[in-house]
This record gives structure tokens, C-alpha cells and sequence, in this order.
């Protein structure tokens, strides 16, 4: 074969991977066309179609929607764009992994494969991620945009000055301004985000690289009330449901700190019910029946604000194990709960799953909550305690070995990986139900860079006894 011959097979056998990854996605925009639907989605598509949007859901999402469907387009357009987005989300991270943590030691031919291998371990229906990629969630748009964050990072910090990499930093900034717009509670990772685009880029910029770290939370915080201001959206207080429901928790925990709470004490309809009080659940307050708490507790929330702060200076105590409490529920350690969402609610639209293969989708679901009921098997990935673990275990042993020769690689890992952590942590805050899908970005986020870090090390070491 001809030297040219050998440059268009390698190419070939290179793009490969991609081809495949695409047809991945493909095949499950067509397995859930038009998209996987909740509640909370169809308000969104409701949004969306009128117009009018509430704070109750970040309305950025309704937002794009709408644009969709100004330029002609359907929900099964974006649902598109969001698949395509998380497939190669997925395998921009392993890529990034492998080749910042080997390099030169996994095979070129055998690098662009390991990223593939990584996607399709992930599609098993141990993980739910072949379904959250056709979901219209919050939660999805907040995975897909760790990824990228996570891939653009690593890839700042190893590819050096060169102009064109100015582009991976203004992605970088405008991912992580987005993620804070799409999920409330991610704010609280935009410093981390910073703190990586600080390792990225302090070499090169040095005294300008503060600033540049500082850029998606800044970014953050001006376009948030800017799109509120264009888009009237409607102002409902969606902290004023957590804020309810720890105040509940305090009067179940200490009776005598409710008798200092007026408002919510006043709200109380049956205290004898305090007793079943279910920590992170505000289904306690707005769902059961008979009704334990007046749901009109929320209704003037100046005042529920005004007594929520009150409760965090005199009982800080007695709130911070009611927010540890609930918490817990969302690590997995008694049940995975809501593991993934398999339909599209009952709606006034006429939006509905497509039917030619709804036997095959049938039985990866079910599959899929045979794992999620299975003491064993929901071990692996619906059990985010498990990976919180992991996280925590990488970050401290990758932050050891950035002391010794060559550590920067090290460090700037442990940075990325402190963003599903810290994502992990903003639950501390907030944890208004039990559902696995709040801390699946994170968990993913993990488990992509997981088995990126094992596949490569295997490759690597297999390369390195092949050659002895």
C-alpha cells in the first residue's frame, strides 16, 4: 500500500467511531421520537407555545423551544439536537480523559475507539442514560452540559496558546453560564467551573486568568435578569416550596421551635401527622390526602422568607439535620426512586410516542426497572452514593499525586471532577423530592471519566506489555 494509501485508511478507520456514535443517536431519537415527556415537560411545551413563561421551571428551555418552533420546527427537532448533544457529550469526555491521562501510550487507531466503547457501556440498562437522552428534562440539559464543560476543560488545559483555542474558552464561559440558567441549584458549581478555567488558562494569561474564571458566574448573573426582563417571565418562588417543607421539618423535629414559628405553625392542620414527616419530600405538604399542612404556606412569601431566615439563625441546629436528612434520600441507599421516565404524559397536544417500536422500547424499560428493583444490580449505577464516592476518592488521590513531577495533569482533573461533586453537594441546599434524576449529571459526569481513566489504563498497559 502507498504512503497516501495508509493516510486515507487511517483516516478512514479514525472517523469510523464518529459515523457510529451518530448512527447511536440516531437509532434512539427514533427508539423515543418525538421525546420522552413529564409533567413538568409538558408545562415547558405549553411555555413554549404561548409564549408566556413562569420561573417555576428555568424558563431558558422553554425559551429554545419556542425559537424552534418560530423557525418552523417541532419538539422532535430539539429532541434531535439535545441526543446528538449527549452522545457526543459522552464520548468528547472519554476522548478528553484518555488523551490527557495517556497520551501518546493508547494507539492512535485504538484511541479513537476507546471513546465508542465508553458510550455503549453506558447505553446498558444498568445506567438509564439511553432514556434521559430523549427526555425533555431540566436535569438532561444540565448533564449534557457537564459533559461538555467537563471535555472543554480538560481540553484548555492540554492543548495549550494557540489562538483557536480562544474558541474553547468562550464555549467554555457560555456552557457554564447556561448550566446555571437550566438548573437552579447549579449555580453553586459555576466558581468550580471557574476554578478549571483558572488551571486552564493561568499559564498563558496569567493575571487576566482570574477574571476569565470569574466570567461564567458573571455571565451567570447578567443573563438571568436579562431574559427575565425580555421574556416577562412570571415570578413564582420555587424556593418557597423547599422553604415550606424544611420549616415543617424543624416543627416535626422540635416542637418547641415550632411554637416560635408563627406562620408555619399556623399552617399546621393536623400536628399529630408531624410524626410521618418525610424529609425531602414535598409531597408531605401539597400531595397527601387528608392534607397535613395547608399548602397556602407558600402563598405570601415574604412573609414564609422573612420566618425561614428567622429559623436559620435561631435553629441552625435543628435545620441542618432536616436538609442532611433529606439529602440522604436522594443518594439511593434505600430505594432508586424514579430512576428514569419511559413516556410522555397525558397532554392536550397530541404529543405521543410513536408506535412502530414500541415493542423494543417496551422491553428496554422494562429491563431498565428490573435493574432499578434489583438489590444487586441498582448497585451500579442507581445508587448515587456509590459514585459519590468515587468522586470523592479521585479528587483527594488526584490532588496527592499533582505534587509530583508532571502533577498539572492530576490537578486539572480533580478540578473538573470537583464540579459533579460540588453538584453533587448544592442538594444540601434544596432536595424537594426523592428523584434519582436530580444527581444523574453528576453521577454520569463520574462514571464517563471512570471508565475513560480504566479503558485507558488497559490500553496503555496492554500497548506497554506488547512492546517488552
Amino acid at each position: 500500500m502507498t504512503g497516501d494509501g495508509k493516510i486515507l485508511g487511517r483516516a478512514k478507520a479514525s472517523s469510523l467511531p464518529g459515523w457510529i456514535t451518530a448512527a447511536v443517536a440516531l437509532l434512539l431519537w427514533r427508539l423515543f421520537f418525538p421525546g420522552l415527556m413529564s409533567i413538568d415537560s409538558i408545562i415547558q411545551y405549553g411555555q413554549a407555545l404561548t409564549g408566556q413563561y413562569n420561573d417555576w421551571q428555568p424558563p431558558l428551555m422553554a425559551i429554545v423551544l419556542h425559537a424552534v418552533f418560530s423557525l418552523g420546527g417541532a419538539i422532535g427537532l430539539l429532541m434531535l439536537g439535545q441526543c446528538v448533544a449527549g452522545v457526543f457529550g459522552v464520548v468528547a469526555l472519554a476522548r478528553a480523559v484518555v488523551a490527557l491521562l495517556y497520551g501518546d501510550l493508547v494507539p492512535e487507531r485504538r484511541a479513537a475507539w476507546l471513546p465508542l466503547l465508553v458510550l455503549l457501556a453506558l447505553l446498558v440498562p444498568v445506567t438509564p442514560l439511553a432514556f434521559y437522552l430523549m427526555t425533555f428534562w431540566k436535569d438532561v440539559w444540565a448533564m449534557i452540559l457537564m459533559l461538555w464543560i467537563a471535555a472543554l476543560s480538560l481540553d484548555l488545559f492540554r492543548r495549550g496558546p494557540a489562538p483557536k483555542r480562544l474558541l474553547l474558552l468562550i464555549g467554555l464561559i457560555g456552557l457554564g453560564a447556561a448550566l446555571g440558567l437550566v438548573r437552579h441549584n447549579a449555580v453553586v458549581v459555576l466558581p468550580i467551573v471557574g476554578l478549571a478555567i483558572w488551571e486552564g488558562t493561568r499559564r498563558i494569561y496569567q493575571a487576566k486568568a482570574l477574571a476569565l474564571a470569574a466570567a461564567p458566574l458573571a455571565l451567570y448573573l447578567v443573563a438571568g435578569p436579562l431574559i427575565d426582563r425580555v421574556f416577562a417571565v412570571q415570578k413564582l418562588h420555587p424556593d418557597s416550596q423547599v422553604m415550606a417543607l424544611d420549616l415543617v421539618g424543624i416543627c416535626a423535629a422540635d416542637r418547641a421551635a415550632c411554637a416560635r414559628l408563627p406562620w408555619t405553625q399556623a399552617h399546621v392542620l393536623d400536628p399529630d401527622a408531624l410524626a410521618a414527616y418525610r424529609p425531602g419530600d414535598i409531597g408531605f405538604i401539597f400531595w397527601d390526602q387528608p392534607p397535613h399542612v395547608d399548602p397556602s404556606i407558600r402563598s405570601d412569601y415574604p412573609r414564609l422568607r422573612t420566618e425561614y431566615l428567622r429559623a436559620v439563625r435561631e435553629f441552625p441546629g435543628t435545620l441542618l439535620r432536616v436538609k442532611l436528612e433529606a439529602f440522604e434520600t436522594l443518594l439511593g441507599l434505600d430505594q432508586t426512586y424514579y430512576f428514569f421516565h419511559d413516556s410522555i404524559a397525558d397532554n392536550p397536544y397530541r404529543l405521543a410516542l410513536g408506535q412502530r417500536l414500541a415493542p423494543l422500547r417496551q422491553r428496554l424499560s422494562a429491563t431498565a426497572k428490573e435493574v432499578a428493583g434489583n438489590r444487586v444490580l441498582r448497585w451500579i449505577s442507581g445508587v448515587h452514593l456509590v459514585w459519590l464516592a468515587v468522586d470523592v476518592l479521585a479528587v483527594a488521590g488526584l490532588l496527592a499525586a499533582s505534587f509530583r513531577s508532571g502533577g498539572a495533569r492530576c490537578r486539572i482533573l480533580a478540578w473538573v471532577l470537583l464540579i459533579p461533586l460540588g453538584y453533587y453537594l448544592s442538594y444540601l441546599f434544596a432536595a424537594p423530592v426523592h428523584d434519582f434524576r436530580f444527581m444523574f449529571p453528576a453521577t454520569l459526569t463520574v462514571q464517563c471519566i471512570a471508565l475513560s481513566g480504566l479503558l485507558g489504563a488497559l490500553s496503555a498497559h496492554g500497548r506497554r506489555s506488547s512492546t517488552t
